[in-house]
């Protein structure tokens, strides 16, 4: 069951395969939703699943050309290149829609998750390290941040794991439905497993 990660090696490996993990659970907050359902809201909040993904996409792919390319100082032209890749126009921040249905916003996500494998590579061919010291571009980040790829991948993991537990809520207040039941149906699991609540 991918609720848990797997087994991890090295210190690289742990940082990118929990990254991995915690995307695949956000995205599975959109298991077999309508369009109506991901964009909905139905907590307090202005946040939806389909935004929670499409502003996941835009952290994961822009955060990651970083580690990818630690002296990268990116500017307004190559985060409009980001989007371009992506397939997305303008910046999501969990609450704004783009307009492209749930299968669409997937395939976004997916695009922005495949980053992952090729820093992955990256690290390994490269020699990428992780103290390698990254400039900081971000306007609302003190200047003399002292940030570093291993600080941009526990930054990336906690909060794709912040927003994968925002669409939990979500989507348990859509539908009921909560994570291990979302793990067990992907798998192809029965749901409940079998056993399930029986007094031992």
């Amino acid at each position: 069951m991918p609720f848990f990660a797997p087994s991890v090696t090295t210190e690289t490996d742990a940082h990118l395969t929990f990254l991995e993990q915690q995307c695949a659970q956000l995205r599975l907050t959109a298991l077999d939703l309508t369009d109506e359902q991901a964009r909905s809201t139905p907590t307090v909040s202005a946040l939806s699943i389909a935004g929670l993904l499409t502003h996941g996409a835009q952290v994961v792919y822009g955060w990651l050309q970083q580690v990818r390319d630690p002296s990268l100082v990116a500017t307004e032209e190559d985060y409009a290149q980001f989007n371009a890749v992506l397939g997305l126009d303008g910046a999501f921040d969990g609450s704004a829609l783009p307009d492209l249905d749930i299968a669409e916003v997937l395939a976004v996500f997916d695009r922005a998750v495949a980053e992952i494998a090729a820093t992955r590579q990256d690290i390994a061919e490269r020699g990428i390290d992780l103290a390698a010291q990254v400039p900081v571009a971000n306007p609302w980040m003190p200047q003399d941040f002292d940030m570093s790829v291993r600080w941009i991948l526990v930054h990336l993991t906690t909060e794709m794991a912040r927003h994968a537990g925002h669409a939990d809520i979500i989507r348990e207040s859509i539908d009921g439905a909560v994570s291990y039941q979302l793990n067990a149906l992907a798998d192809g699991q029965p749901w409940p497993p079998e056993g399930w609540g029986d007094e031992g």
